[in-house]
C-alpha cells in the first residue's frame, strides 16, 4: 500500500473541507427547549405607484378602497362626464382570493336599498339591474378600469364583492352616482 499516495489524499481532502467550511455561510444554531420566537412573515404592502401610473390614476372619477374588516368605500376624485367613467379600484386586503367591483344602473323603480336587501350569494345577479361592467383584482393591489357607460338607464352603483376558498358575499353596495350627459 502506497501510504504516500493516501497521506497526499487526506491532505487534499481536508484542506477541500476547511476551505468549503470557511465559504459556507453560518448555520442556525439547534434548537432549544427554550421558547423561540416565530419568523416573522414580511408584511404585504400596495406597490409604489410610478409617474407613468400616477398619471393615468389621476384620470380616475371614482376611488373604490376596500380595507379590511370588510369595509368598502368610494370617494369621487372627478367629475363622470358621459360617455366615460375611469374608476380606481385600491385594496388594501389580503384577507381574499379576488376582489371583484361590479359597475351597474337600476331599473327606474329600484334603489340601492333594493340591491343591499338581495340574499347574496345568490345564483343569479339582481333581476332589476344593468350590468356596465365589473373588475377582478387582486389582494394588496391597485387598478385602474374603465370604459364606455350607457347612462340612459339611470345613475351609477357600485358593487363590492369577495371571493374566498369558502365563500362568495357582497361587502358593500355604492351610490348612485350620477352622471351629466356631455354637452356636444
Amino acid at each position: 500500500m502506497n501510504h504516500k499516495r493516501f497521506f497526499t489524499r487526506g491532505i487534499i481532502l481536508l484542506v477541500a473541507i476547511l476551505i468549503s467550511a470557511c465559504t459556507a455561510s453560518a448555520a442556525t444554531p439547534c434548537p432549544t427547549s427554550e421558547s423561540q420566537p416565530c419568523p416573522t412573515v414580511e408584511q404585504q404592502t400596495l406597490t409604489a405607484l410610478d409617474t407613468w401610473r400616477w398619471g393615468w390614476s389621476n384620470e380616475a372619477h371614482v376611488v373604490i378602497t376596500i380595507n379590511p374588516g370588510d369595509q368598502c368605500s368610494m370617494e369621487m376624485v372627478n367629475t363622470i362626464i358621459e360617455p366615460w367613467l375611469n374608476y380606481e379600484i385600491v385594496v388594501n386586503d389580503k384577507t381574499y382570493q379576488n376582489y371583484f367591483i361590479v359597475v351597474e344602473t337600476l331599473l327606474p323603480e329600484y334603489s340601492i336599498k333594493d340591491l343591499e336587501a338581495w340574499p347574496y350569494p345568490a345564483d343569479t345577479p339582481p333581476p332589476y339591474i344593468n350590468f356596465i361592467g365589473g373588475t377582478i383584482v387582486n389582494p394588496m393591489s391597485r387598478t385602474l378600469a374603465g370604459g364606455e357607460i350607457d347612462i340612459s338607464k339611470g345613475p351609477l352603483y357600485f358593487t363590492c364583492l369577495v371571493e374566498g376558498p369558502d365563500t362568495l358575499k357582497v361587502i358593500g353596495n355604492l351610490g348612485p352616482v350620477e352622471v351629466p350627459t356631455a354637452t356636444p
